[in-house]
């Protein structure tokens, strides 16, 4: 490597660092003072009061900063996307104690599923997916959980959060970012058991409409816990 090179990439991975000191700083700091109530125990709190509950959670890309934040002690495993932020994320969700594994929907996408579903199977840790990364569009379920879900036979569970304060990132998802003291509710969904037979036409045409409705649902709890109106529907062009 010559020395322009190796100078080049020293001062990239200073950038990195200092990116995620800034971030892991801002997330810690925001954290801490976010009142957070959980609408159902987690799957991870079922399994240490002596039951054999496993699941598949599914979330928006948006929500993943308070999910992170609700969801650190839960033992799940998020997948990241192998784009040029996802080693950023990655060592910010591994400094929290948050295990991961990384792909995407167009690169690396089917090794990490493998991966998540192995993991599930052997009763680790819950994968949690990103149903809509890792580009989007945003909100639109793609086809990874239910194939994760049909692969290990665990039911996809969606998660819905609601926050009564929040920045949004000007990034595809509008990443939400709870201003200090937010209150903020995570509502854990009903059971979306996927059939392991289910083909690739089945999963996209039944499945991934019925994991939609399951966030649309799961959201719709949170926010009523919160006390605010249902979300507006989208514009349509």
């Amino acid at each position: 490597m010559s020395a322009k090179k190796r100078d080049g990439t020293l001062l990239a991975e200073w950038k990195l660092r200092a990116k995620v000191g800034a971030g892991l700083l801002l997330h810690v700091v925001l954290a801490s003072s976010y009142r957070v109530r959980h609408g159902a125990p987690y799957y991870a709190e079922r399994r240490r009061a002596g039951e054999d509950a496993r699941c598949v959670y599914s979330c928006w890309h948006g929500d993943i900063w308070h999910l992170i934040a609700a969801m650190s002690d839960q033992d799940v495993h998020v997948m990241v996307s192998e784009h040029r932020d996802g080693e950023l994320i990655t060592r910010i969700v591994h400094a929290l104690g948050i295990a991961t594994v990384r792909g995407s929907s167009t690169r690396g996408g089917a090794k990490a599923l493998l991966g998540l579903a192995r993991t599930a199977r052997e009763g680790r840790r819950d994968p949690v997916l990103t149903v809509d990364g890792p580009r989007g569009p945003a909100r639109e379920v793609k086809t990874g959980v239910v194939f994760v879900a049909s692969r290990t036979g665990l039911p996809v569970v969606p998660l819905g959060v609601a926050v009564d304060r929040s920045w949004h990132a000007r990034s595809w998802d509008r990443l939400a970012i709870g201003k200090p003291f937010a209150r903020v509710v995570v509502a854990v969904g009903d059971e979306i058991q996927v059939p392991a037979d289910a083909g690739r036409d089945e999963l996209a045409d039944r499945w991934v409409p019925l994991v939609a409705e399951g966030m649309r649902l799961a959201e719709l709890r949170a926010r009523h816990e919160l006390g605010q109106a249902p979300a507006a529907a989208p514009a349509h062009t």
